[in-house]
């Protein structure tokens, strides 16, 4: 496998971006606020947080894969495990931290919800946080980025010896693993998402590992058929795209198609429930992340120019945009709640804005991950 130094995939750093931006909007939730466009919400059959986790599996399968073949097995491992180790100590702290506060606003009514009880026993906060049985904040898939960089020594050891179907194999038999009922929608099915989420994950390092044999194996296919090919998902995508765009809004606009809302929230429960990541939910957005992979590649020069100073800062530093960003929501939800469209606009913008330029001044660069 060819282990030059390569650039860093600027496609993906934008599309990070982008996903963190959606991400941190969601989180806000201050709508309407005309900028519904950029994710639909968070309200679809598919979220940004699939997309972010892929394109960090694909990346780590790059930068601590492919790129490394040349280092001994056991120096990449330490670095991996002391990623997961700086990972789950930010985890945490974010969680005791977010809990301490919300126990200040405990009757506030922005305050997050599933905060444990200020009277529970302090020591039994503490294990549930440490073992991971407790999280609370805006930050809490940081444990799964941990858990997941705990395993990767594993992961990367069958890959570095061509055993990619072993991984595929093990990442699939922990997806199908997964034990709650799809009716139940609790906490409980949250414990065991990372058994699902891996497999975005790992199959995002399995991707990255071989991306230049995959790259070098589309590249000589012929151009008709990578354009057909290309095209055909785009498009499906699109159509995909809007039905499910027009079933979550069509309701707030049409009272005759009201029933759409409850057709939305079946179809989620039964094929597209977050926590279990049914297969349908897979299909779907691997779907819709390959055609944005295909726009965003197509259109990747006009994005740079016009939205390069937001997204690329946002891709290349994205567990520190969303561990500040958790804050940042954390606080604003305490102290304001959503108002008229440019009240929630003005806000929206302000709060984007500050992350790029806590990004710029570096602030707390040195403690918080990059």
């Amino acid at each position: 496998m060819d282990t030059k130094k390569r650039p860093r995939i600027l496609t993906f750093d934008l599309m990070r971006g982008y996903f963190l931006v959606a991400i941190i909007l969601d989180h806000l939730k201050f709508f309407p606020s005309g900028l519904e466009f950029w994710s639909a919400r968070g309200d679809l059959f598919v979220t940004t947080a699939e997309g972010f986790f892929l394109i960090s599996g694909i990346v780590l399968g790059v930068v601590r894969g492919s790129k490394l073949l040349d280092k001994p097995f056991s120096t990449v491992a330490k670095l991996l495990i002391r990623r997961g180790i700086q990972l789950y100590l930010t985890t945490i702290i974010l969680v005791l931290l977010f809990t301490v506060i919300g126990w200040l606003y405990i009757n506030s009514p922005g305050l997050k919800a599933g905060i444990i009880a200020p009277s529970s026993n302090l020591l039994d906060v503490l294990w549930q946080t440490i073992t991971l049985q407790y999280f609370y904040g805006w930050a809490d898939y940081l444990r799964l980025y941990a858990l997941f960089m705990f395993a990767s020594p594993f992961a990367l050891w069958l890959l570095r010896h061509g055993k990619w179907y072993l991984l595929l194999l093990c990442s699939s038999l922990l997806w199908l693993a997964f034990p709650a009922d799809p009716e139940v929608r609790d906490i409980t099915q949250e414990l065991f998402q990372p058994l699902t989420w891996q497999l975005i994950f790992f199959g995002g390092m399995t991707i990255g590992f071989y991306w230049n044999h995959l790259t070098r194996w589309w590249s000589a296919l012929p151009n008709t058929l990578r354009l057909w090919l290309t095209w055909s998902v785009v498009t499906l995508a699109v159509v995909t795209l809007t039905i499910d765009i027009l079933i979550v809004f069509a309701p707030e606009y049409l009272q005759s198609l009201g029933y759409a809302a409850d057709l939305h929230y079946k179809l989620y429960i039964q094929f597209f429930d977050k926590e279990r990541l049914p297969l349908s939910r897979i299909a779907l957005f691997l779907l819709w992340f390959w055609a944005s992979f295909a726009l965003f590649h197509r259109f990747e020069s006009f994005i740079m120019r016009t939205l390069g100073w937001l997204l690329l800062p946002f891709g290349t530093n994205s567990l520190y945009v969303y561990t500040v960003h958790a804050f940042i929501i954390f606080f604003i939800h305490l102290w304001l709640q959503p108002g008229n469209w440019l009240f929630n606009l003005f806000v929206s913008i302000s709060v984007v804005l500050l992350v790029r330029i806590m990004i710029h001044y570096r602030f707390l660069a040195g403690i918080i991950p990059r």
